[in-house]
């Protein structure tokens, strides 16, 4: 088995990369934002470039690479290769992103959801090492899941278990980015957050959010959001809390349904910390059933800003090593 693979983790504003051995240690690292809420086109230039980066950065030859492992934000069929559709970049649809890939880059490529990987990361070498059954949560742009059961990451006929964030929670809720209404990531997610302010705002309530607002709608983003919280700002504060209520209320549906034993939570929106994790944990607690409240441990990521290439990258050598 060759020594190195290289981690690409996509997500709806960055690629995140990294070039790593098997013992889990990161060589090289890469990131950019050139395709953020892009098309195909851009998305995969963005790849293409930070997989060449890290080779350049790390002086290691490409034949000495097993291969590239990558992480997408959507649904995903990791066995077929196939993008189905993202919700939080635009015009992805039954796109064969791994063979695209890996007839353009020369190289074996396997590819999973970003929480599925993310899941392997945390098991491997984060906050699950010892754990047999556990649930990585993600909560960022999107809100994601991986479920891991005996070991193994479990991604469902299809490939796309743990689509959480697409649960609908309120049948006349909000639109979601997937079409359908009242999806658990129409609350609890940044687009969600996103799209509760600037619907506030346009029915002309006050916040000092308004100064991040723009015309096109663009993404308002955490640090703001937190901002405006710390300050004071009414409208803010009641954005935050609904979202943080409907992540724990998703909670509460992966242990209804999985039992794990841990929940590791991570994303970059899990940084705004006690504005968000108080009401995370309280819309966990009012619709968790009683008697299993206690049945699970929650952690925070231990590999946090690294979880996605690092879980990227171990995809190869899982793969090498079935």
């Amino acid at each position: 088995m060759k020594k190195y693979a290289i981690g690409i983790d996509v997500g709806g504003t960055k690629v995140a990369a990294g070039l790593m051995d098997q013992a889990g240690e990161l060589l090289a690292t890469y990131k950019t934002t050139a395709h953020s809420e892009r098309e195909p086109g851009y998305v995969i230039e963005a790849i293409e470039q930070s997989c060449q980066a890290l080779l350049d950065q790390s002086g290691i030859a490409k034949e000495e690479v097993q291969g590239i492992g990558l992480g997408f934000a959507g649904t995903v069929n990791g066995p077929a290769g196939v993008v189905l559709i993202s919700s939080n970049l635009p015009a992805w649809n039954h796109m064969p992103l791994r063979d695209t890939l890996a007839k353009s880059l020369g190289m074996p490529v396997v590819m999973e959801n970003d929480a599925n990987v993310a899941a392997l990361a945390e098991l491997r070498y984060g906050a699950g090492q010892g754990v047999k059954n556990m649930c990585y949560v993600c909560f960022s742009t999107g809100y994601g899941m991986g479920i891991v059961i005996n070991g193994q990451i479990y991604s469902g006929h299809t490939g796309t278990a743990g689509e959480l964030s697409h649960v609908v929670v309120d049948v006349h809720g909000p639109d979601c980015t997937c079409g359908k209404k009242g999806c658990l990531m129409a609350y609890a997610s940044g687009i969600g957050i996103s799209r509760a302010i600037y619907e506030r705002i346009e029915r002309g309530e006050d916040t000092l959010l308004k100064q991040d607002a723009t015309p096109d709608r663009r993404r308002i983003k955490g640090e703001a959001v937190l901002k405006a919280v710390q300050a004071g700002d009414r409208l803010a504060g009641e954005v935050l809390h609904t979202a943080g209520y409907y992540f724990g209320l998703g909670l509460s549906i992966v242990v209804q349904i999985i039992n794990p034993e841990l929940i590791v939570i991570g994303g970059g929106l899990t940084k705004m910390g006690d504005a968000l994790m108080q009401p995370v944990m309280q819309g966990y607690r009012e619709t968790v059933q009683p008697e299993l409240q206690d049945s699970v441990k929650f952690k925070p990521c231990a590999l946090c800003d690294q979880v996605g290439v690092v879980g990227a990258a171990s995809l190869v050598f899982v793969e090498e090593n079935k």
